[in-house]
């Protein structure tokens, strides 16, 4: 069979080598380039732009952008190439790239999923797994839409939306219901949001269409279209277009598609970038170095974001940075040159690139974790939970979602943490700013001293210092009371005669006193100096203290 397999590819080869013309199409995400006729290339077009303007409607937004472009490649070469399916886009280069035949069926539900991906948080898996069998029955004949029409494969998931798309009733309001998920609401709830109707009779209402199975398409509102004047056309190098066949076959087949890459790199044109990018991604396949060909992709002026990204790769920060900011500036709806620049930065503008990059992909729930987790260690700690919400609503399944939701619970003790570090930081600044009070007071005192003593100069045998000045009072009585401050305590004693006296105590550690009221008074005798501070609200401060 393999000699039958190489005989096809050589005959497509062949076949493509032959012919030199191609034509591309174009408008919004989408380019058609066909070797053929370009009334197909309309048709397919068309096709993918209804789609757009429908989903638009729904989403209320009618001017979905994707993050990579759409290329479908219309060729008789898809009928005998034995390395493409035609049946869906794949990934490569910085583009979705699909090769089928002319008039064939394109796969507008992975389109509408892509448009979904780039456009809106994660929905419920139902939901888009209903919208992506829902959009692969559109139809569209000009500015004429329909859809609704029997599905490849119909289950309750797709049931359940053509029931919202078709029914009069429900049609007018589907856009709500989307939107309500888009907002994070549950299935159940955005239904009856949406419809004023019990979830459940909805669902058996849809259940008993997939038992009946009469699916009836409708028309929807659809874009007015001109082709001739709404769509973009011009030749297209068919080197250029051997590259983008190429990219069709590089997963399932990297030698049939080498040809085509190492053609365009030694073509010395517009393509030799794109042939290098190629060639990269073959050596990556092989597990072998791809820097000496991503580094020519750039020499040749690549407009590729993913080889900048691929560059940075294995980079220290100074050579990283310069690169995954030109992928930015080159694709600045792709968050992942973005998040990988955070990884590099720190304070304040790490926390802004982890933003930024949950804006561009909020799909992408490590972009989410990381920013929870930096703001709750950074002095944002009121806005991580926010952002745990969104990391565990952006899973793509329960078991991710439990990840996150562990993660959360363990982000949460160090913020509890950080929290406590914070107040012992506080208590110590307020505790210092009032040491600092208390010694600008004691200058104070001491330069009153030097003044007086100059005014008034005695001889050095009669100076007395200041504290002698102040009366010394004696007190016995019940401690009561003990108010607890930074630089000491203040205790209030209750003498015989019922009278209660303030004083300030600087050192409490020897007397080891319990704060608040005293559960058992103890008789104390006390020397103290009469000087009254209306700060502290005490009546002097106490030189001498006993037990009795």
């Amino acid at each position: 069979m393999s000699w039958i397999r190489l005989l096809c590819f050589f005959f497509a080869s062949v076949a493509l080598f032959a012919k030199d013309h191609w034509t591309e199409l174009n408008i919004g995400p989408f380019y058609v380039d066909t070797d053929g006729d370009t009334g197909d290339a309309r048709d397919a077009l068309t096709q993918l732009e209804q789609l757009r303007w429908v989903l638009g409607g729904l989403l209320e937004s009618q001017n979905l952008q994707s993050v990579w472009p759409l290329r479908v490649m219309l060729s008789d070469i898809a009928k005998t190439n034995p390395t493409t399916s035609g049946t869906e886009f794949v990934l490569q280069n910085g583009q979705y790239v699909l090769l089928t035949a002319p008039k064939a069926h394109l796969p507008l539900g992975q389109v509408a999923i892509i448009l979904l991906e780039a456009n809106t948080p994660r929905m419920p898996p139902d939901v888009e797994y209903g919208l992506q069998q829902l959009f692969d029955t559109l139809e569209a004949r000009g500015s004429r839409v329909t859809w609704g029409g029997k599905p490849a494969h119909a289950d309750l998931n797709w049931a359940r939306i053509q029931l919202f798309a078709t029914k009069f009733e429900y049609g007018t309001s589907f856009h709500i219901f989307l939107n309500a998920l888009k907002g994070g609401s549950t299935i159940r709830a955005a239904e009856h949001n949406a419809f004023a109707k019990d979830a459940a009779e909805l669902e058996r209402e849809a259940a008993a269409n997939l038992a009946k199975g009469d699916w009836q398409p409708v028309s929807v509102s659809g874009r007015p279209l001109d082709p001739k004047r709404d769509f973009g056309e011009h030749s297209l190098d068919p080197v250029t277009a051997r590259v983008y066949v190429a990219d069709t076959q590089l997963s399932a087949d990297p030698k049939a598609a080498e040809p085509a890459y190492q053609a365009a790199a030694d073509a010395g044109g517009a393509a030799t970038a794109l042939g290098y990018a190629g060639l990269a991604q073959i050596a990556k396949l092989n597990r072998q170095d791809a820097t000496s060909f991503l580094e020519s992709a750039v020499r040749a002026g690549s407009r590729s974001a993913p080889v900048y990204v691929s560059l940075a790769a294995d980079a220290d920060a100074a050579e990283a940075t310069p690169l995954l900011k030109k992928a930015a500036q080159l694709n600045p709806l792709w968050a992942e040159p973005v998040f990988r620049q955070a990884q590099f930065a720190s304070g304040e503008d790490k926390g802004a690139l982890l933003k930024r990059a949950t804006q561009l992909d909020p799909r992408i729930s490590q972009y989410w974790v990381e920013l929870a987790q930096w703001q709750a260690l950074n002095g944002h700690a009121s806005a991580a939970p926010g952002s745990w919400l969104r990391a565990e609503d952006s899973a793509r399944n329960e078991a991710e979602r439990a990840r996150i939701h562990q993660l959360r619970l363990d982000s949460e003790e160090q913020r509890l943490d950080a929290a406590d570090r914070e107040r012992r930081r506080e208590r110590e600044e307020l505790r210092q700013a009032d040491q600092r009070a208390q010694n600008a007071e004691m200058q104070r005192i001491h330069a009153a001293e030097q003044k007086a003593n100059q005014a008034h100069p005695v001889p050095a045998g009669d100076v007395v210092p200041w504290s002698s000045l102040v009366p010394q009072k004696k007190l016995q009585g019940l401690l009561v009371k003990v108010d607890c401050l930074h630089t000491g305590a203040r205790l209030a004693v209750k003498s015989r005669a019922g009278q209660v006296t303030e004083l300030f105590l600087a050192d409490t550690a020897p007397m080891k006193l319990a704060c608040g009221v005293q559960r058992t008074p103890r008789p104390v005798s006390l020397s103290y100096a009469a000087q009254p501070d209306e700060d502290r609200r005490t009546a002097g401060n106490i030189t001498e203290i006993a037990w009795r």
